[in-house]
């Protein structure tokens, strides 16, 4: 402790004025103090330079960190008595010595450079509380210069800023970050696609379409409508290969109204011919119901390019004629169904007179179309349907309902003609008489479903012709055939056994052609609608004997509570339909 009383002698040493001392070799300059450290102690003044002598290796050396009310900083030679200094010498060791000086005791006119971590020398200089500490220190011994001020410096030290260090929270949440495991993602959960990763800063998580594969994606895609895979095409590049994947154009459905249909085909079927520059061979399906906008132009567009389309529906489709189907049925060879419900335009369908001039055997003269729904079609007459029975004579499903102009020779064409029909409906067609209709009997091997609902002028006898002659038949509606009775009706119970459906709403009914139903074990549905004359004797018989009976309907019906509970009873699985509400 000796070595803290003794008295020191300032002397001056000459500099060479020439030399500029504010640029030197920090490296050069700290090697040699850090060598005589333990015998000389050296202040700098300009232009002097102080040499003192010390006794002790316990020495300590004051930091010039500037003060924040006096910008001009000063450096000198502390010495102190022992009650000063006891308090602080634990701290400035010389492991501390040589962290202080190399970093800061020294200050030079260049920017502060901080020291790699390989050094080894200055671990405490990579984390935010050994500089706070550091900073402290000097604060601390610059409170002990304050009182001289003679000796003044022209170096700046540099400033560690003593700033909050990031908050606990901080650490975990860049901890979790950095976890592949916690960037696996919950895909219902959409709150979580974004996580802020600090103040100001957001770090966007990756789309759930983007952990998906393609396969997925394509999978999703199928389900979408034209017009919404064209626009899922325009979200980025991924998306625009997937879009285009041939899986996804075998069908095109597209039923805005808004769309210019006919510029869209145009497109369409151009960007899909990459591979056969003039045809479209992916295509089978294409559903344009409700383009209101859609013309001959983009039907023969389909035609040109389309071979093996084999699906088409149109269905509200006002300003589609004649030559644009007879086009389609003629270049689309492989069409099997053809709906043109809502086409007012359409009379008729055949081939092009081109192609029937070329066609030299009987089958090049033939539309094979299965499926024909030509509902809503107010312009066709019986002239043009023989045609279309004529070159359709494979036709297996044929709708013609509401279409008011057809009469008996229309529908005796497509019976002489179209032998293979399944199912046949001519409901709502006002000039079908019992001539007409008689001739369906003609339909005896196939014929599975037939309805001739509301023909007025159909009555018993040709029901009967129809229940003698198609024994298969597992459908039948007659409803609003007001001349069809009872009498009919025991034909139809013993010679359509495996009948599934029958409706007779508003017919001349009784109790007593319900009874006769009773051969008809395998009936499920049964509709007596508006049917005066039958009361509960009826319906109980039905109920008794028919077990199968799955929907039931008694609207406007004089039935009891009592035949409902009965039916109830006997048919469990029967819906009932009725306007009663003492039944509820």
């Amino acid at each position: 402790m000796g070595a803290w009383n003794a008295k020191y002698k300032k002397v001056p040493i000459p500099i060479d004025q020439t030399a500029d001392y504010s640029v030197f070799d920090i490296k050069e300059f700290e090697s040699s103090f850090y060598k005589c450290r333990v015998k000389k102690i050296v202040t700098f003044q300009d232009p002097v330079v102080t040499l003192e002598n010390a006794h002790d290796s316990s020495s300590g050396i004051a930091s010039d960190v500037t003060s924040s009310h006096n910008q001009s900083a000063k450096m000198s030679t502390f010495k102190g008595d022992n009650s000063s200094v006891s308090s602080t010498d634990h701290r400035l060791s010389d492991s501390s010595f040589d962290r202080q000086f190399s970093d800061s005791s020294v200050s030079v006119d260049r920017p502060y450079v901080k020291k790699r971590q390989g050094d080894g020398k200055f671990p405490w200089a990579y984390t935010h509380g050994a500089k706070v500490a550091q900073q402290n220190r000097s604060n601390l011994e610059r409170s002990y210069l304050s009182s001289d001020s003679s000796v003044h410096s022209d170096y700046r030290t540099p400033v560690i800023h003593n700033s909050a260090p990031p908050s606990y929270e901080y650490h975990i949440q860049m901890k979790q970050l950095r976890n592949p495991a916690y960037h696996k993602l919950d895909l219902q959960d959409t709150d979580k696609l974004m996580l802020t990763a600090g103040k100001g800063k957001s770090k966007v998580r990756p789309s759930p379409f983007d952990l998906m594969t393609d396969d997925v994606i394509v999978k999703i895609f199928s389900n979408l409508p034209t017009d919404q895979l064209c626009r899922c095409s325009c979200v980025c590049q991924r998306w625009y290969r997937l879009a285009w994947d041939p899986l996804l154009w075998k069908r095109i459905v597209i039923n805005n109204e808004n769309v210019h249909i006919d510029r869209a085909l145009k497109y369409l079927t151009k960007r899909l011919s990459y591979n056969t520059p003039t045809v479209c061979v992916i295509v089978e399906k294409i559903n344009l119901n409700g383009c209101e906008k859609l013309t001959d132009k983009g039907l023969h567009a389909i035609a040109k390019t389309c071979p093996e389309l084999r699906h088409l529906e149109i269905q509200g489709c006002g300003n589609v004629t004649n030559t644009a189907l007879f086009e389609v049925v003629s270049y689309c060879v492989n069409l099997e169904y053809l709906d043109t419900t809502g086409c007012p335009c359409v009379t008729c369908i055949r081939l092009t007179d081109k192609l029937l001039a070329q066609a030299t055997a009987p089958h090049l003269r033939q539309i094979y179309l299965r499926y024909l729904d030509m509902t809503d079609c107010t312009a066709l007459d019986d002239p043009g349907l023989a045609s279309i029975a004529t070159y359709c004579c494979q036709l297996q499903y044929l709708f013609l309902r509401r279409c008011v102009r057809i009469g008996d020779q229309g529908v005796q064409a497509v019976c002489n003609n179209c032998t293979n029909l399944r199912e046949l409906s001519v409901s709502d067609c006002k000039k079908l008489t019992d001539y007409g209709a008689s001739e369906i009997s003609k339909l005896s091997e196939n014929l599975r479903y037939l309805s001739v609902a509301k023909c007025d002028k159909v009555s018993d006898v040709a029901i009967i012709q129809i229940a003698r002659g198609c024994k298969k038949l597992r459908y039948l509606n007659v409803r609003g055939c007001e001349a069809v009775s009872d009498d009919s009706l025991d034909t139809v119970a013993r010679n359509l056994t495996r009948l599934k459906s029958l409706d007779i709403g508003k017919c001349d009914i009784t109790d007593e052609g319900l009874v006769a139903l009773a051969y008809c074990k395998q009936l499920k549905k049964l509709s007596v609608k508006s049917c005066d004359a039958v009361t509960d004797l009826g319906i109980i018989t039905i109920a008794q004997h028919c077990h199968r009976l799955q929907q039931l309907n008694i609207q406007d019906c004089h039935v009891s509570l009592e035949a409902y509970r009965t039916v109830k009873k006997h048919c469990k699985r029967c819906l009932i339909e009725h306007t009663n509400p003492g039944f509820c």
